[in-house]
C-alpha cells in the first residue's frame, strides 16, 4: 500500500515528480557546499536554492491531485527548468562572488578562516596563532579572501602581557629572513610596504616602535612587487602589541 501512495506521482506526474527529486538533491548538494566552505555562511539565503524543488513539488501535487492535464503539467515544468536555471544559476554566481569579495573582521570567525584556508599547511598563515589566546585585549581582525586579480588577506592584532611579547620574539629571532624597521630600504625592496597595514589601523606608517620580523616574501616576478607573497609579523614591546599578517596579491 505504501509503495503505491509512493510510486503514485511518478505514475501520474512523472516529469515534474522526477524533476522534483532531482531540484531537491541539488539543493541540499548547494546548501551544504555554501554553508560548509564559505567564511560568512548565507544560512538563511541559500534557502532560496529550494524554490525549484518547491515549484515541481508543487506541480506534482496538483497533477497528482487532477488539477493540472498530464500534458500541461509537463508544458509548466519544461518552462520552469529553463526560467528556473538561469535564476539559480544567476543567485549561485552573485552568491558566490559576495562572499568571495566580502571582507570578515568577525573575530569569532577567525578558527573558521584558517581552517578553511588549510592551516597550517597554509605557507602564508602557519605561523599565526592557531586561536586566539586568552590573554589578549584590543584584538584587530579581517580576513579578504582572494577573487580574480584581487589579493587574499590575513591581518590579526592584538595586545597581550609583556612575558607573551618576549616568546614571541624569541621565537620569530630565530626563523625569519629579516628583521627591522617599517622606515628601512630593506623594507620596500622585501615588499613591506606601508599600505599592508591599513586594516590594522596604521592607515600611514607602521609606528617605529615596531620591530618587523619577516617570516618570507617573494615577488612572482624579480623586483617586480605587483604580485607577490609576504607573511610577517610586527612586534612592539612599547605596546605590548603584536601583528601578525600574511598576503598573496
Amino acid at each position: 500500500m505504501k509503495m503505491n501512495k509512493i510510486s503514485l506521482p511518478f505514475k501520474k506526474a512523472p516529469f515534474p515528480s522526477i524533476m522534483a527529486v532531482i531540484s531537491l538533491v541539488l539543493f541540499i548538494a548547494v546548501y551544504l557546499f555554501s554553508i560548509m566552505t564559505s567564511i560568512e555562511p548565507y544560512y538563511f539565503a541559500s534557502l532560496i536554492f529550494a524554490v525549484p524543488f518547491i515549484c515541481f513539488g508543487i506541480i506534482t501535487f496538483l497533477t497528482v491531485t487532477e488539477k493540472l492535464t498530464v500534458v500541461l503539467s509537463s508544458t509548466i515544468t519544461g518552462i520552469s527548468i529553463v526560467v528556473l536555471g538561469f535564476a539559480m544559476l544567476y543567485a549561485l554566481v552573485f552568491m558566490s562572488v559576495k562572499l568571495a569579495t566580502t571582507v570578515t573582521t568577525d573575530i569569532g570567525k577567525y578558527e573558521r578562516v584558517l581552517k578553511l584556508t588549510h592551516y597550517p599547511n597554509n605557507p602564508l598563515t602557519k605561523y599565526f596563532p592557531g586561536e586566539i589566546p586568552s590573554n589578549t585585549k584590543n584584538i584587530v581582525f579581517s580576513y579578504n579572501p582572494a577573487f580574480l586579480q584581487g589579493g587574499e588577506n590575513f591581518d590579526l592584532k592584538f595586545e597581550t602581557d609583556s612575558d607573551s611579547i618576549k616568546k614571541y620574539i624569541d621565537e620569530f629571532s630565530h626563523k625569519v629572513k629579516w628583521i627591522g624597521k617599517s622606515s628601512d630600504i630593506e623594507a620596500k625592496k622585501n615588499g613591506v610596504f606601508s599600505a599592508a597595514f591599513n586594516m590594522l589601523g596604521y592607515t600611514d606608517q607602521l609606528p617605529e616602535d615596531f620591530t618587523i620580523y619577516l617570516i618570507d616574501s617573494k615577488p612572482y616576478h624579480p623586483n617586480d612587487w605587483n604580485h607577490g607573497e609576504l607573511s610577517l609579523a610586527a612586534i612592539s614591546k612599547q605596546r605590548n602589541e603584536i601583528i601578525f599578517l600574511a598576503e598573496d596579491w
